[in-house]
Order: C-alpha cells, then sequence, then structure tokens
C-alpha cells in the first residue's frame, strides 16, 4: 500500500487564496558539540538576512526612480519567499496572506503571511510602534522590537516550548517598523487542551486531514527590544534584549493539502561503521523528507567507543548536484552513547540531487574530515 504522501502527490488540488535560519558547516559542528543530554529545545537565532542588505545597496540612484523598484524594494517584508532569497511567488499555493494585526501596549504586530511546512509553521511579520510609545517604555529611538515566544494552535492541536528561529531584515522600514521571518517547529504538541505538552517529536503533516480547513491562531505574550542599539554586548541575549509583556494574537485559517502532496519522504536506511579518532560506532541515517521551503534529515550515532556526544563529532553534511552546501539548523539530543539528530536546510535552489557526506570532527582542535568513501547520492524530485 502507497503512503499518504504517495497518494496524495498525485492529486489535483486548486488553492486560489493560498499562497526559511542559517549556520555555515563549522559553525554547525560547533553547535552539535555542545548538546546536553536531554535537551529542551530552544528558540535560535538566526543570523540577518544578507540578501536584502545586498539587494537594496545594488539599488542606484537612477533605478530608485523607477517605481517599480520600489514597490519591489517595499515587498521584501511582505513576501515569505523574499525573505528566504526564493523568487516572488515560488510559494503561491502554499501560504496564506493574512494581513491582520494585533496591538497592546501599544505595539502593533502584524501577521502579513503564514505557510505550513513539514514539521513547522513560517509567519511573514511586522512589528511597529510609533514614538510616543517607545518613549512610554523607555525605548531608545533606534531600538528594533523583535517577537518574543510564539504559541500556535491549529484546529485543536497547541504547539509551544519548540526549537524557533528568528530572520530580521536588516534595514528598517520607512515608518520605523521591522520585518520578521519567524519559523516555529510543531513538533511539541498539547493535544488535549490541558496547557501541558502531552506529544514531542510530533509529526504535523501524518495528523491534518488534507481536505480541512483549519482555524490558526498565533499568539505572542512577549515581544523582545534591543537595549542601547550601537553599543558592544556581553554575548548574552539577555544583557542585549529586554521584555515587553502583553497579548498580541492573531486568528486566520491554513489548509494542509498542497503541502501534503509536495512533500516527499525517501526512506535511507543506511547503517554506515565509523572507525575514525577514537570514536567508533554506527551511523545511521533513517530517511530525507523534501519539501518546497526544506529538506529535513534524521539520524543517530550510537558509539561503542569513545563518547557520542563530546570529543570526536560524528555527523552527516549535505551538498547538492553542484556541490553547494546547503544551509542548515539543527536540534537533537542523546546520552553518552547515543547521539540523535534531526537537520533542517533550506531549500531555496532548485536541487534536483543530494550527495550525504559523513564527517567526524575533532571540537577541540576544529579539524573535521570527511569520510569521503562513505558518502553517497540521492536523487529527489524538487517542486
Amino acid at each position: 500500500m502507497k503512503n499518504q504522501y504517495d497518494l496524495l502527490n498525485g492529486s489535483s488540488v486548486d488553492f486560489d487564496e493560498y499562497e526559511e535560519i542559517e549556520l555555515t558547516a563549522s559553525e554547525k559542528k560547533r553547535m552539535k558539540k555542545r548538546l546536553k543530554r536531554d535537551i529542551k529545545p530552544a528558540r535560535k537565532k538566526a543570523r540577518p538576512l544578507i540578501a536584502a542588505a545586498v539587494l537594496l545597496l545594488a539599488v542606484t540612484p537612477v533605478m530608485m526612480q523607477n517605481e517599480t523598484v520600489w514597490a519591489s524594494v517595499a515587498r521584501i517584508g511582505q513576501q515569505i519567499e523574499l525573505l528566504m532569497n526564493k523568487p516572488e511567488g515560488s510559494f503561491s499555493g502554499y501560504k496564506k496572506t493574512v494581513n491582520e494585526t494585533a496591538t497592546d501596549q501599544g505595539i502593533q504586530v502584524k501577521v502579513n503571511e503564514l505557510m505550513l511546512d513539514d514539521g513547522q509553521v513560517l509567519l511573514g511579520l511586522t512589528i511597529s510602534a510609533d514614538e510616543f510609545r517607545r518613549t512610554a517604555l523607555g525605548l531608545n529611538r533606534d531600538a528594533s522590537i523583535r517577537p518574543g515566544e510564539l504559541r500556535v494552535k491549529i484546529g485543536n492541536m497547541s504547539f509551544f516550548d519548540s526549537a524557533s528561529s528568528i530572520r530580521e531584515e536588516p534595514i528598517k522600514n520607512k515608518d520605523g517598523s521591522w520585518n520578521y521571518l519567524y519559523a516555529l517547529k510543531l513538533t511539541q504538541a498539547d493535544t488535549d487542551g490541558d496547557g501541558e505538552i502531552d506529544v514531542e517529536g510530533y509529526n504535523v503533516l501524518d495528523h491534518i486531514d488534507p481536505y480541512k480547513n483549519y482555524q490558526v491562531s498565533a499568539q505572542f505574550t512577549n515581544l523582545d527590544f534591543e537595549k542601547n542599539p550601537g553599543q558592544t554586548k556581553s554575548g548574552n541575549y539577555r544583557d542585549s534584549y529586554g521584555e515587553i509583556k502583553g497579548n498580541w494574537t492573531v486568528h486566520t485559517s491554513a489548509n494542509g493539502s498542497k503541502i501534503i502532496a509536495d512533500t516527499k519522504v525517501y526512506p535511507l536506511n543506511k547503517e554506515i561503521p565509523i572507525n575514525e579518532k577514537g570514536i567508533e560506532g554506527v551511523l545511521s541515517i533513517k530517511e530525507v523528507r523534501v519539501s518546497p521551503v526544506s529538506i529535513k534529515l534524521h539520524y543517530t550515532f550510537t558509539a561503542s567507543k569513545g563518547n557520542a556526544q563530546f570529543g570526536t563529532q560524528v555527523g552527516v553534511t549535505i551538498k547538492d548536484q553542484n556541490g553547494r552546501n546547503l544551509s542548515e539548523s539543527g536540534s537533537g539530543g542523546g546520552t553518552d552513547t547515543v547521539l540523535e539528530m534531526d537537520e533542517e536546510y533550506r531549500n531555496d535552489k532548485d536541487v534536483t540531487m543530494l550527495r550525504f557526506i559523513p564527517y567526524v570532527s575533532d571540537y577541540e582542535n576544529d579539524s573535521p574530515k570527511d569520510l569521503t568513501s562513505d558518502a553517497f547520492n540521492l536523487k529527489v524530485n524538487n517542486k
């Protein structure tokens, strides 16, 4: 019997109303080294969106006289595609135009767009506050106000306390507002409505009826503001940002059939023996999932010698058909003998082939070694 994705891949769905978080390979390997036992997923801060800055710098004075160019620049914060360095309209049929604003403490949080992806929800946001409100809150006039913790409800399921990422446009809007792309993992769910997480490792696409429209709410109970912008910070998030409590909730709806139909699951089930740099064991690569937005990889490493979390690190790098490293974020945990990882790659280019390259990395000496003899390729159908 075919799985639900194979069946839905052949379906035809008409959606007129529907319309990523980036680390280098070296940063990725350092991050994995810092994983602790039984890690609780936490928010991750993504680097600013460089593509938007490059676009703005590339606009010459002559070009600025063109109203079409101005309109294109103005839409950067309104389009999830442009915040993810994708051509405008790439996600038509997957995303929903919302354009709803919630106000509290004199601060407006506008949800421009919402998109359901494989295992996550993405929101295109604009946050603004007038100068009077900034003064009342004691905020520097140039300080950015960032989204805080997000709770999303889809039908009767609530998602919170999961890993998230925020991408901020480096140039604020002419009215002083800021644009953000907020991604929340839909992996921890409250399915019985008691306010407590009762399911971890949740796969939202496995539990959504593709023929049903779901009521969706997105709630922020706090926002963060930048303290003393321009000054040197300690590196601790709370030394750089303060908190504004309130309730900013926006209601909309979503349908998952299009993203379900175009998400493909490729079972890999690879078992790769590892014997390198004082670490021995088996690297198990279970599957890769490819959606129009993201590429997700799940793997485990079980150590028979050495420590699975500290010392020499074992992991997997993915390249595309052009040898380009795919940008990624990751989360995971484990014990001294078993490391379990879920990694996500931004699907921002036309990918037709994935090359999986196991590696070992000595964190102390920062000397990664690719195990190219164990590398393998996978052709993918990327819509």
